[in-house]
């Protein structure tokens, strides 16, 4: 990587082709792309995103192309994406005619058309594809074993279908960009080359949370989850763990709650040590409120709650696929064993009960969640893109 976070890269702005088919309306995938093509503009990129629809303003500077502007952002999603998805391919096919292949970079985030992957290969684009969680066939065979063990039915969606579409459709691509080291061996098991992936992150708006003040409290010790209360991050083990401590505090679970840990979880919460919060637009009062984060994810990409709660200064208890390339064990965080409730509570019990340590590592989580802004983050993105344009030059040799 060359230069500083705020620098461009030398020569012409490298042209970004996002094709992204979503409803961008502030939340989800659609949030981080708008989010990551605002701070490739500060890299020495010119982003061009292609979206299904807009609902919320993109980052200043970032050119939108829309199917049907206007019209279809006064509609629900499911009535207009099949008409505004193929007019969006349209579009991208015409600029990818007009594209010049030695500046230009298509990038394409999950759900978009492999025919579009293969034209944009076949007039000599440079195609990348964003990863925003490990490849469907190492997060499935996890998810099966974690339903298993609840002895509960798969029901996480991952098919061995899509499994063996993705695969497929993972061999198109020139790059990668892979949010954390195990989103990169779950590319180079398919076959992926070292060379192939772009080393990333997500991030953070260090600005959402700046007036943020803590909810009240009555006990001494308060871990919080946010997330999706479901198997996949990890929830049951995390219940189990908590059950298993008998420290003065109480464990707070953010987010929607999937039904089929629902009874599971009401069941933790009658002795009032696990409390409900629901969803919160803005966690940012109930990260300040709280002591440890906790989040034992058992497949996961780059979270974006791992980057908020350490730059709210809270130390993170969290597994490799949480990590985010934030969490460093023992300095911002305690790391786990995936599916380990007895591990999960050493480390909660170990935060809970020294407080030199704690304190420690929530201030060098704020430290470290710095470098995560979205602006940083998609400004170190723009510098790997002309990078990879730059070994792929015929002028670069074999």
């Amino acid at each position: 990587m060359t230069g500083t976070a705020g620098e461009a890269a030398p020569g012409p702005p490298v042209r970004v082709l996002t094709y992204a088919p979503y409803s961008f309306s502030g939340r989800g995938p659609a949030e981080s792309c708008a989010l990551i093509a605002g701070g490739m503009l500060g890299g020495g990129a010119a982003p061009e995103v292609f979206a299904g629809r807009r609902r919320t303003p993109l980052p200043e500077g970032v050119l939108v192309r829309e199917p049907f502007p206007g019209l279809a952002r006064r509609v629900p999603w499911r009535v207009v994406e099949r008409p505004a998805l193929h007019r969006m391919a349209r579009q991208f096919r015409r600029a990818l005619a007009a594209a010049d292949p030695a500046t230009t970079v298509a990038h394409f985030w999950p759900g978009s058309p492999t025919d579009l992957v293969r034209e944009a290969r076949g007039r000599g684009v440079l195609t990348v594809r964003e990863m925003i969680n490990s490849a469907l066939a190492t997060a499935g065979p996890i998810l099966d074993e974690a339903y298993r063990r609840l002895g509960l039915e798969p029901n996480h969606g991952i098919t061995a279908e899509a499994i063996a579409d993705e695969t497929d459709e993972l061999t198109l691509y020139d790059y990668f960009f892979a949010s954390n080291p195990e989103v990169e061996r779950s590319l180079m098991d398919l076959g992926a080359g070292p060379d192939q992936i772009l080393s990333t992150t997500f991030g953070w708006r260090p600005e959402r949370f700046a007036d943020a003040s803590p909810i009240e409290r009555h006990l001494d010790f308060r871990a919080v989850f946010v997330g999706r209360i479901g198997v996949r991050k990890g929830i049951p083990e995390l219940l189990e763990a908590w059950a298993s401590l008998d420290v003065p505090g109480e464990l707070v679970l953010v987010g929607p709650m999937d039904d089929e840990v629902a009874s599971l979880v009401e069941d933790h919460a009658r002795d009032g040590r696990v409390r409900l919060w629901g969803y919160a637009d803005n966690p940012g009062s109930i990260y300040a409120g709280s002591d440890v984060f906790v989040f034992p994810t058992l497949e996961e990409g780059g979270p974006q709650v791992t980057y908020e709660a350490a730059g709210c200064g809270l130390p993170v208890v969290t597994t490799p696929m949480g990590a985010a390339r934030l969490v460093e064990d023992g300095r911002t965080g305690l790391v786990v064993p995936p599916a380990s409730p007895a591990k999960i509570a050493e480390a909660l019990r170990r935060l809970a009960e020294d407080h030199t340590l704690r304190a420690a590592c929530g201030a060098a989580a704020r430290q470290a969640a710095a470098g995560f802004d979205y602006g940083l983050v998609g400004a170190r993105r723009a510098r790997l893109l002309r990078e990879a344009l730059d070994a792929s030059s015929p002028s670069s040799g074999p």
